[in-house]
């Protein structure tokens, strides 16, 4: 175990642990099993999108890592605002600390962006990159991008700078995922699960969301990153959140190794929606990247 860890406590995932990052802020994590490196880190809002996730991916096959990100539900507050550049950061303090050279890289939504600014930054610790519905930053963000701003996004951080944090937690998940996105959260997280994402919601609103409308994202940053890439889409997003599909067709569009796959049946909820169907589909991706194909990445 790393020197600086401490350990919180165990469950079906291993033992969570928080490692100091810098300025007093900290990552949470668990840590099991043998076999390539994948690192979940969920996207913003709430910790435990890739909780159910997580208990899917075969532990006799992969060293699954799941992040929990400065800010979030038991981490020390951030002492000052967190770029994405922080977040990557972070995740490269955590990967050097558990001497894991390169992991498979699997985000979701804004944690997208921070796998990509990881493989822009530190090549050598992303194996690839399993995006799930990357968020509309720098230059993914196009007009169906503006039309859910207008909708959603601006409502619900109207509505959190008035003070209230439930409404604005609400608002912004009937804009990702309907009116039956409780029904999803508390299927695969309970109802005190619903509540600790609604509660650890105010990082997000407060510091997440300026730092994915701050962040730079083009053909320039893009054309640095080398790694295998799959991007993943909702079968029902294109009609409920139609951001989605043109986020992942300008990303794709950046990225000419991008393979892109629609998994049906879900939306921008598919990490709780579909966790099985994901970790086969994860899987199935990994295993057609040469041991070779890493090992040059390392090198770079």
């Amino acid at each position: 175990m790393p020197e600086q860890t401490t350990t919180i406590g165990r469950t079906g995932e291993g033992e969570y642990r928080r490692l100091p990052v810098d300025e007093g802020g900290d990552v949470g994590y668990y840590d099991s099993g043998r076999g390539e490196a994948i690192l979940l880190v969920h996207a913003g809002v709430f910790s435990d999108w890739f909780r159910p996730l997580s208990l899917e991916l075969p532990r006799d096959r992969f060293r699954v890592v799941r992040v929990r990100r400065s800010g979030y539900r038991d981490t020390s507050p951030p002492a000052r605002h967190l770029r994405l550049a922080d977040h990557a950061r972070h995740a490269a303090v955590l990967l050097d600390e558990l001497g894991i050279g390169a992991a498979h890289w699997v985000g979701h939504s804004s944690s997208c962006l921070i796998g990509l600014q990881l493989a822009h930054d530190r090549p050598g610790l992303v194996a690839s990159l399993t995006m799930l519905e990357p968020a509309p930053g720098g230059d993914l963000h196009g007009p169906a991008g503006e039309q859910f701003a207008a909708a959603t996004l601006r409502p619900a951080m109207e509505t959190f700078f008035a003070g209230d944090l439930g409404g604005a937690f609400d608002r912004f998940m009937h804009g990702i995922g309907g009116p039956g996105y409780p029904a999803v959260l508390t299927g695969q997280l309970e109802a005190r699960g619903l509540d600790a994402a609604r509660a650890e919601s105010a990082f997000f609103f407060a510091d997440e969301v300026p730092a994915v409308q701050e962040w730079i994202f083009g053909p320039a940053q893009a054309a640095r990153i080398a790694q295998p890439a799959l991007v993943i889409l909702g079968g029902d997003s294109p009609h409920l959140t139609p951001l989605m599909a043109e986020t992942a067709q300008r990303l794709s569009a950046m990225l000419p190794q991008a393979r892109t796959q629609t998994l049906p049946g879900c939306s921008h909820l598919m990490p709780l929606q579909q966790p099985a169907s994901l970790a086969r589909l994860i899987t199935a991706f990994i295993k057609t990247i040469p041991a070779a194909s890493a090992a040059d990445l390392v090198s770079r």
